[in-house]
């Protein structure tokens, strides 16, 4: 981690953190159910079969270890957005808040599914062939249309998010890591 003089993350630091800490809690949950989450009892139906502790596990320290993380991770989850909300970007040439241009890049993805799709329908024409006749279905949208409205769309969502990865290097969460 690179803080700044105050102590205070970069936003990508802080994100990458918050990653670190769910990983962590992940880990520390399982650890802590001790026998309620084993799933191996279908291949192990032996009755006798006890799990106890190592010696060098002390489960209650795990536990309050578990409690604490999560309560750090609300805590910089909130410092995240708090700077998601307060930082700007430039969306052709409009400001707008990270958190918008967050909100944004996920309504592109999905239309650029939808629009991908769109394309793969629009690249073939559908042919039945009956005795007499053929029966020719024509595509409902124009192949070029679709596929430059899907390239447009790309140019978008990498121009946005190359935009929210200079704003996550550039600036600071008010969280400082213990």
């Amino acid at each position: 981690m690179m803080p700044d003089d105050k102590g205070n993350l970069y936003l990508f630091e802080a994100i990458e953190l918050r990653n670190e800490y769910d990983r962590n809690i992940k880990l520390l949950k399982k650890l802590t159910q001790g026998d309620q989450d084993r799933g191996d009892r279908f291949f192990n139906n032996r009755e006798e079969e006890e799990r106890k502790p190592a010696q060098d596990f002390d489960q209650k320290k795990q536990e309050d270890k578990l409690k604490k993380l999560k309560i750090k991770r609300v805590k910089l989850n909130q410092a995240i957005q708090e700077a998601n909300f307060k930082y700007q970007i430039d969306k052709d040439g409009e400001e707008i808040s990270i958190a918008e241009a967050l909100e944004i890049r996920k309504n592109l993805l999905t239309d650029i599914e939808i629009i991908s799709q769109r394309v793969i329908a629009s690249a073939y024409k559908h042919v039945i062939h009956k005795e007499e006749r053929d029966i020719v279905h024509e595509p409902k949208h124009s192949f070029k249309q679709v596929y430059d409205e899907y390239q447009e769309n790309i140019r978008k969502i990498r121009t946005l998010i190359t935009q929210i990865h200079i704003a996550n290097l550039r600036n600071k969460v008010n969280f400082k890591e213990e």
